[in-house]
Protein backbone atom coordinates (compact mmCIF):
# COMPACT_ATOMS: atom_id res chain seq x y z
CA UNK A 1 0.00 0.00 0.00
CA UNK A 2 1.88 2.86 -0.99
CA UNK A 3 1.60 6.19 1.17
CA UNK A 4 0.50 9.89 0.25
CA UNK A 5 3.38 11.64 -0.40
CA UNK A 6 3.79 14.92 2.30
CA UNK A 7 3.11 18.33 0.16
CA UNK A 8 5.93 20.41 -0.48
CA UNK A 9 5.77 24.14 0.94
CA UNK A 10 4.71 26.43 -1.59
CA UNK A 11 3.40 30.31 -2.59
CA UNK A 12 -0.37 30.87 -3.46
CA UNK A 13 0.88 34.18 -5.67
CA UNK A 14 -3.14 34.92 -6.52
CA UNK A 15 -2.97 35.95 -2.74
CA UNK A 16 0.23 38.06 -3.16
CA UNK A 17 0.07 41.54 -1.80
CA UNK A 18 1.60 44.64 -2.95
CA UNK A 19 2.67 47.12 0.25
CA UNK A 20 4.50 49.55 -1.49
CA UNK A 21 6.31 50.47 -4.68
CA UNK A 22 9.11 52.95 -5.88
CA UNK A 23 10.31 53.33 -9.59
CA UNK A 24 13.08 50.41 -8.94
CA UNK A 25 11.61 48.51 -6.22
CA UNK A 26 7.95 46.71 -5.17
CA UNK A 27 7.55 45.44 -1.61
CA UNK A 28 5.45 42.20 -1.67
CA UNK A 29 4.27 40.33 1.00
CA UNK A 30 3.23 35.95 -0.12
CA UNK A 31 0.88 33.91 0.82
CA UNK A 32 2.36 30.29 0.96
CA UNK A 33 1.65 27.16 2.42
CA UNK A 34 3.64 24.73 4.75
CA UNK A 35 3.18 21.14 5.31
CA UNK A 36 0.19 20.64 7.40
CA UNK A 37 -2.05 23.07 5.05
CA UNK A 38 -1.64 26.16 7.39
CA UNK A 39 -0.50 29.70 5.18
CA UNK A 40 2.22 31.53 6.50
CA UNK A 41 3.09 35.01 5.57
CA UNK A 42 6.76 36.37 4.43
CA UNK A 43 7.78 39.51 3.24
CA UNK A 44 9.94 40.08 -0.02
CA UNK A 45 11.68 42.80 -2.10
CA UNK A 46 10.84 42.60 -5.51
CA UNK A 47 12.46 44.56 -8.89
CA UNK A 48 10.16 46.78 -11.08
CA UNK A 49 12.03 45.42 -13.82
CA UNK A 50 11.76 41.70 -13.47
CA UNK A 51 9.80 39.73 -16.62
CA UNK A 52 8.55 36.45 -14.52
CA UNK A 53 9.64 34.58 -11.63
CA UNK A 54 11.85 32.72 -13.52
CA UNK A 55 13.63 35.84 -15.69
CA UNK A 56 17.02 36.90 -15.04
CA UNK A 57 17.55 40.26 -13.25
CA UNK A 58 20.71 41.02 -13.62
CA UNK A 59 24.22 39.66 -14.44
CA UNK A 60 27.63 39.33 -12.14
CA UNK A 61 30.76 39.91 -14.47
CA UNK A 62 33.88 37.75 -13.41
CA UNK A 63 37.20 39.39 -16.24
CA UNK A 64 40.43 38.50 -16.27
CA UNK A 65 43.19 40.33 -18.08
CA UNK A 66 45.29 38.20 -20.29
CA UNK A 67 48.30 39.30 -22.49
CA UNK A 68 49.43 41.75 -19.64
CA UNK A 69 52.97 42.30 -20.47
CA UNK A 70 53.27 45.54 -17.85
CA UNK A 71 55.34 43.42 -15.09
CA UNK A 72 52.20 42.79 -13.45
CA UNK A 73 52.74 39.16 -11.40
CA UNK A 74 49.49 36.84 -12.54
CA UNK A 75 46.51 37.34 -13.59
CA UNK A 76 44.61 40.39 -12.35
CA UNK A 77 40.90 40.11 -11.68
CA UNK A 78 38.50 43.52 -12.91
CA UNK A 79 36.87 45.26 -10.45
CA UNK A 80 34.65 47.79 -9.53
CA UNK A 81 35.01 50.30 -6.46
CA UNK A 82 31.75 52.89 -5.82
CA UNK A 83 29.96 54.48 -3.05
CA UNK A 84 26.27 52.54 -1.98
CA UNK A 85 24.08 54.69 -0.45
CA UNK A 86 22.25 51.67 1.24
CA UNK A 87 25.00 50.97 2.97
CA UNK A 88 26.62 54.69 3.13
CA UNK A 89 30.10 53.63 2.21
CA UNK A 90 32.18 52.50 -0.85
CA UNK A 91 31.78 48.75 -1.86
CA UNK A 92 34.45 46.63 -3.71
CA UNK A 93 32.36 44.62 -6.25
CA UNK A 94 32.44 42.77 -9.60
CA UNK A 95 31.14 44.72 -12.21
CA UNK A 96 27.24 44.15 -12.66
CA UNK A 97 24.36 45.34 -14.13
CA UNK A 98 20.91 44.92 -14.95
CA UNK A 99 19.63 42.85 -18.28
CA UNK A 100 17.85 45.16 -20.65
CA UNK A 101 14.19 43.47 -21.66
CA UNK A 102 15.92 42.73 -25.28
CA UNK A 103 19.39 41.31 -24.14
CA UNK A 104 20.60 37.70 -23.33
CA UNK A 105 22.92 37.60 -20.37
CA UNK A 106 26.32 37.65 -22.85
CA UNK A 107 24.69 40.83 -24.37
CA UNK A 108 23.79 42.74 -21.48
CA UNK A 109 27.59 41.25 -19.98
CA UNK A 110 29.82 43.10 -22.60
CA UNK A 111 27.51 46.21 -22.43
CA UNK A 112 27.62 46.54 -18.85
CA UNK A 113 31.34 46.05 -18.52
CA UNK A 114 32.79 48.53 -20.99
CA UNK A 115 30.20 50.82 -19.27
CA UNK A 116 31.72 50.49 -15.65
CA UNK A 117 35.35 49.99 -17.07
CA UNK A 118 35.52 51.06 -20.58
CA UNK A 119 37.34 47.90 -21.56
CA UNK A 120 36.32 45.86 -24.50
CA UNK A 121 35.41 42.36 -23.08
CA UNK A 122 35.14 38.44 -24.96
CA UNK A 123 32.77 36.20 -23.30
CA UNK A 124 34.18 33.03 -22.43
CA UNK A 125 31.01 31.48 -20.43
CA UNK A 126 28.04 32.28 -18.73
CA UNK A 127 26.22 30.46 -15.50
CA UNK A 128 22.93 30.29 -15.16
CA UNK A 129 21.16 32.56 -12.85
CA UNK A 130 22.34 32.23 -9.23
CA UNK A 131 20.13 34.38 -5.76
CA UNK A 132 21.71 36.83 -3.99
CA UNK A 133 19.79 37.08 -0.98
CA UNK A 134 16.77 34.59 -0.95
CA UNK A 135 15.59 35.26 2.39
CA UNK A 136 14.89 38.82 1.35
CA UNK A 137 13.85 39.33 -2.15
CA UNK A 138 13.96 36.80 -5.80
CA UNK A 139 16.76 39.17 -7.61
CA UNK A 140 18.60 36.57 -9.85
CA UNK A 141 21.76 36.89 -11.72
CA UNK A 142 23.91 35.28 -13.82
CA UNK A 143 27.77 34.90 -13.69
CA UNK A 144 29.41 35.72 -16.53
CA UNK A 145 33.09 35.46 -17.80
CA UNK A 146 34.77 38.00 -19.63
CA UNK A 147 38.53 37.54 -21.35
CA UNK A 148 40.16 41.46 -21.61
CA UNK A 149 42.48 41.37 -24.40
CA UNK A 150 45.35 43.59 -23.64
CA UNK A 151 46.63 43.17 -26.98
CA UNK A 152 43.81 45.13 -28.30
CA UNK A 153 45.16 48.99 -28.74
CA UNK A 154 41.75 50.53 -26.79
CA UNK A 155 42.17 48.14 -23.92
CA UNK A 156 45.51 49.09 -23.56
CA UNK A 157 44.83 52.61 -23.72
CA UNK A 158 42.12 52.40 -21.16
CA UNK A 159 44.59 49.76 -18.56
CA UNK A 160 46.95 52.32 -18.75
CA UNK A 161 44.44 55.66 -18.09
CA UNK A 162 45.67 57.06 -21.27
CA UNK A 163 41.99 57.43 -22.67
CA UNK A 164 39.38 58.16 -20.37
CA UNK A 165 35.96 55.73 -20.10
CA UNK A 166 33.16 58.13 -21.72
CA UNK A 167 31.00 55.35 -21.33
CA UNK A 168 30.20 55.58 -17.68
CA UNK A 169 26.61 56.44 -17.01
CA UNK A 170 25.98 60.14 -14.69
CA UNK A 171 24.38 57.78 -11.90
CA UNK A 172 27.57 55.93 -11.49
CA UNK A 173 29.87 58.71 -12.27
CA UNK A 174 28.11 60.67 -9.36
CA UNK A 175 28.90 57.71 -7.19
CA UNK A 176 32.76 58.10 -8.03
CA UNK A 177 32.67 54.66 -9.49
CA UNK A 178 36.36 53.20 -10.46
CA UNK A 179 38.00 50.10 -12.63
CA UNK A 180 40.40 48.56 -9.36
CA UNK A 181 42.33 45.57 -10.63
CA UNK A 182 43.23 42.99 -7.88
CA UNK A 183 45.65 39.96 -8.23
CA UNK A 184 44.17 36.28 -8.72
CA UNK A 185 46.70 34.88 -6.45
CA UNK A 186 46.72 36.41 -3.35
CA UNK A 187 43.28 37.63 -3.44
CA UNK A 188 41.95 37.05 -0.10
CA UNK A 189 44.72 39.27 0.98
CA UNK A 190 43.93 42.39 -1.24
CA UNK A 191 40.29 42.08 0.23
CA UNK A 192 41.13 42.21 3.40
CA UNK A 193 43.07 45.37 3.15
CA UNK A 194 40.55 47.01 1.34
CA UNK A 195 38.38 46.05 4.13
CA UNK A 196 40.92 46.91 6.34
CA UNK A 197 40.48 50.42 4.55
CA UNK A 198 37.10 50.62 5.10
CA UNK A 199 35.52 49.52 2.00
CA UNK A 200 32.67 46.90 2.17
CA UNK A 201 33.97 43.80 -0.17
CA UNK A 202 30.97 42.18 -2.23
CA UNK A 203 30.29 38.43 -0.85
CA UNK A 204 30.72 36.49 -3.94
CA UNK A 205 34.27 38.49 -4.14
CA UNK A 206 34.88 37.17 -0.86
CA UNK A 207 33.41 33.85 -2.08
CA UNK A 208 35.65 33.14 -4.92
CA UNK A 209 38.50 34.49 -3.27
CA UNK A 210 38.02 31.87 -0.64
CA UNK A 211 37.77 29.50 -3.40
CA UNK A 212 40.98 29.96 -4.88
CA UNK A 213 42.94 30.07 -1.73
CA UNK A 214 41.34 26.49 -1.50
CA UNK A 215 42.25 25.34 -4.49
CA UNK A 216 45.88 26.72 -4.27
CA UNK A 217 46.26 24.84 -0.75
CA UNK A 218 44.56 21.49 -2.52
CA UNK A 219 47.55 21.92 -5.18
CA UNK A 220 50.39 22.46 -2.58
CA UNK A 221 49.04 19.27 -0.51
CA UNK A 222 48.97 17.63 -4.08
CA UNK A 223 52.90 18.73 -4.58
CA UNK A 224 53.51 17.86 -1.65
CA UNK A 225 52.07 14.34 -1.30
CA UNK A 226 54.95 12.21 -2.08
CA UNK A 227 56.83 12.94 1.09
CA UNK A 228 56.66 9.75 3.82
CA UNK A 229 53.98 9.82 6.47
CA UNK A 230 55.77 9.21 9.59
CA UNK A 231 53.86 7.81 12.33
CA UNK A 232 54.54 8.57 15.70
CA UNK A 233 54.38 7.03 19.20
CA UNK A 234 53.08 9.36 21.83
CA UNK A 235 53.94 9.37 25.70
CA UNK A 236 51.12 9.52 28.31
CA UNK A 237 51.22 13.30 27.98
CA UNK A 238 50.15 13.05 24.66
CA UNK A 239 53.69 14.07 23.04
CA UNK A 240 55.97 11.80 20.51
CA UNK A 241 58.40 9.81 22.60
CA UNK A 242 62.05 10.32 22.00
CA UNK A 243 62.47 7.58 19.77
CA UNK A 244 60.24 9.12 17.28
CA UNK A 245 60.93 12.46 17.41
CA UNK A 246 61.29 14.79 14.31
Amino acid sequence: MSSTPTPKPRVDFEKTETVGSTRWMRLETLTYKVEDGSERKWDRAVRTTKKSEDASDAVVILALLKNNHDGDEGDQIVCVKQFRPPLDAFTLELPAGLIDSDEEPAEAAIREFREETGYLGTVSGVLPASYLSPGLTNESACLVRLEVDLALEHNRKIHNNQVKNDSLEGCEADRGLEKILLPRKGLLRALHKHEEQGTKVFAALYSFALGMEIGEASSLSKATSNFPIVQLELDSDGNPAPETSL
